[in-house]
């Protein structure tokens, strides 16, 4: 054996020999890790990385010779279990990787040894469950099953035996699962003229995975908002299943096979077609880059896939080297903590992320690039979870020391984690698709899990907002972490929708977004969280979104002293009949007022009025055309007149209109 004392040369990877008999012989594998462990233990630069490490030098070190020689053969499983395949000792520690003579691939010797105790023992109920992620993810988004999931796992008292019964940590907390999956709601916009770069295709596929379909649509919808903001062609992959890394992580490689063929086909399909294949979710983005390409070296289809594959920051500052990148931010994101998970360092793109996001202006990153150690689902299981909390203790102190607005990972789940980790409900954790689609300004932020059927803005022409469901709205969970930036942008939203007559009236005209955010509100206030309660709070503010002929508002007067203001109701009885709008050249239009609601009495009229304003499609179309909007009120006891409201109330008011 050589010398030679580490290597400076960059590391690469060997292809796995994964079909060979040899590959599963148990003894094989134990010499194996009996030469890698004992080069380990006498060089130890890894021990800081996971616990892996220290579990392997402890045995060494508490053995009867100090030595390896004295260490059970049947105890290197206790170094395996502690392994969750991040790849950091063999691309940033380890001295002796190939092309180093003693070609040391720790998380590859890993991978070996769960495959030969996968052979031979196969997984326990919820190893297998939980890295069956897209039939999890189909069967928990079943409109009636995904609620009854979802309060099982958020429940206190139900968690606790649900994961007593699955070994799973109850301290860990979880994503939520969505009806409102990515694939069934995404809008991809391929209208776009291709703009084909040097560095990169012009057009683009997005691989959705599970996470993003089942749990954070949210993410995948921004991604798709920065694509079109762009103005670059955007399709969703034909058909997908799981990428197969929760797979891989187990040893079932038999079962990785499967899926990769039937994903590469229709992969395999777009490369050749001249498609940038992304995908929003780094473990899956190094299964198709590297994971399978060494599983497959033989396999063409799978080489070409490899290729396509981009992270979407790595494509995004691509497209910025190519002069394609728009620049155009429009909100600063103040301090953002930014960590770099794992499985995308391993794939040597640089800090492409932090690169494009510190472009914004008035926007400071703090870049953490450690383990977090949550890693896909390991830091879910009972055993690992403390584990999993102590190798993230730094990055949790690191992400936190900077006073941040915001923190983020590339891996949605490690920021979750990180978040919990923290401990401070005070700070949002969001994707940083999700504050790139914020600089850029395309739509409120806080939606996570929003569908682009429910779009705040359109053109004149499109399709009438939709009606709100179950599925539109966040969890209460959810929605407390995300409620304060909501908050302020819905504040800014209503600015453009607000219409002040007089002193003492004011009208504020609604929409999707005014409304959903009510209805968050009530919801978080009065702590609703059942099916049924939901459901009648959606059955009461539904009725006020605008259905594309027609403006709906809410008429608030407001006297600060109660004494004035119970007597000027008791004069102004009737005035919700007396508002109306006025579009340049047609008649003027009055409110339809509380339909189906007694609003005022004998005595005096109610502070609050809801308003609906029918126009007629001519009415529409010289809005549309520029015309003057004129709003005013006209009551005995009170008047006021607005000739023509202001270009900005203007228009956000004619993009809630659909022409024809």
């Amino acid at each position: 054996m050589t010398t030679r004392e580490g290597s400076l040369d960059a590391p690469k990877r060997q292809p796995l020999d994964w079909k060979n008999p040899q590959f599963h012989n148990e003894n094989a594998l134990y010499d194996e890790m009996y030469r890698v462990f004992d080069i380990c233990h006498g060089c130890r630069r890894c021990v800081n990385l996971c616990t892996a490490f220290p579990s392997l030098f402890d045995l060494v070190d508490e053995s009867a010779s100090g030595e390896l020689d004295s260490v059970a053969k049947q105890d290197f499983w206790q170094v395996v279990d502690r392994c969750y395949l991040c790849d950091m000792c063999f691309m940033t520690k380890c001295p002796y990787v190939p092309p180093h003579p003693w070609n040391i691939d720790f998380p590859h010797l890993m991978l070996r040894a769960k495959a030969v105790k996968y052979k031979q023992q196969g997984a326990r109920f919820r190893d297998k469950l939980l890295s069956s992620t897209d039939a999890m993810g189909k069967l928990a988004t079943i409109p009636v099953v995904v609620q009854t999931t979802n309060a099982i796992t958020q429940t206190p008292t139900t968690r606790k035996l649900f994961s007593k019964t699955l070994g799973i940590h109850p301290d860990r907390k979880l994503p939520s699962y969505t009806a409102q999956t990515f694939r069934t709601h995404a809008q991809a916009n391929d209208g776009f003229a291709v703009q084909d770069g040097a560095h990169t295709p012009g057009k683009v596929a997005i691989f959705a995975t599970c996470y993003i379909n089942y749990n954070e649509p949210g993410i995948g919808h921004d991604l798709l908002r920065v694509l079109a903001h762009n103005e670059i062609p955007a399709r969703l992959v034909e058909k997908e299943a799981c990428c197969g890394m929760p797979k891989l992580e187990l040893g079932d490689l038999e079962s990785v096979e499967v899926l990769k063929n039937r994903n590469i086909p229709h992969l395999a399909k777009l490369a050749r077609e001249g498609y940038a294949i992304l995908s929003a979710v780094p473990s899956c983005t190094l299964m198709y880059k590297q994971e399978l390409p060494l599983l497959f070296p033989d396999d063409e289809a799978v080489q070409a896939v490899a290729a396509a594959t981009f992270d979407p920051f790595e494509y995004l500052m691509l497209r910025h080297r190519d002069g394609l990148l728009r620049t155009d931010f429009k909100h600063p994101l103040g301090k953002v903590s930014y960590h770099v998970p794992c499985h995308l360092r391993v794939q040597n793109l640089g800090k492409k992320t932090r690169d494009l996001l510190q472009m914004i202006p008035d926007t400071q990153i703090t870049v953490v690039e450690r383990c977090s150690g949550h890693d896909g689902t390991w830091g879910v299981k009972q055993e690992h979870f403390e584990d999993s909390m102590k190798i993230g203790r730094p990055v949790f102190r690191q992400m936190a020391e900077a006073a941040p607005d915001y923190i983020s990972s590339d891996c949605a789940i490690a920021g979750r984690h990180i978040h919990q980790g923290i401990g401070d409900d005070s700070l949002q954790a969001l994707h940083p698709l999700t504050l790139l689609r914020m600089a850029y300004g395309d739509g409120p932020a806080g939606l996570p899990a929003a569908s682009p059927d429910s779009e705040t803005s359109f053109t004149p022409g499109d399709k009438p907002m939709t009606k709100l469901s179950r599925d539109s709205l966040m969890t209460l969970e959810a929605y407390a972490k995300a409620r304060d930036t909501f908050r302020s942008e819905v504040m800014a939203h209503k600015k453009h929708r607000c219409v002040h007559l007089g002193e003492h009236v004011t009208l504020l005209f609604e929409d999707e977004l005014t409304i959903r955010y009510q209805i968050q509100e009530m919801l978080r206030a009065e702590k609703i969280f059942d099916e049924e309660g939901i459901l009648q709070e959606l059955e009461v503010y539904n009725p006020l979104i605008p259905d594309g002929h027609n403006w709906k508002a809410t008429m608030l007067i407001e006297y600060a002293d109660p004494a004035e203001r119970a007597e000027r109701l008791a004069q102004m009885i009737g005035i919700e009949d007396k508002i109306w709008i006025k579009i340049a050249g047609h008649d003027p239009v009055h409110a339809i007022a509380d339909e189906d609601l007694e609003r005022e009495n004998q005595e005096k009229t109610s502070a609050v009025h809801f308003l609906r304003f029918e126009l007629t499609p001519a009415m529409i179309q010289a809005l549309h055309q520029g015309a003057a909007l004129s709003i005013g009120v006209d009551h005995p006891a009170y008047q006021a007149t607005i000739a023509a409201v202001e270009e900005n109330i203007r228009t956000a008011l004619a993009k809630d209109l659909v022409s024809g």
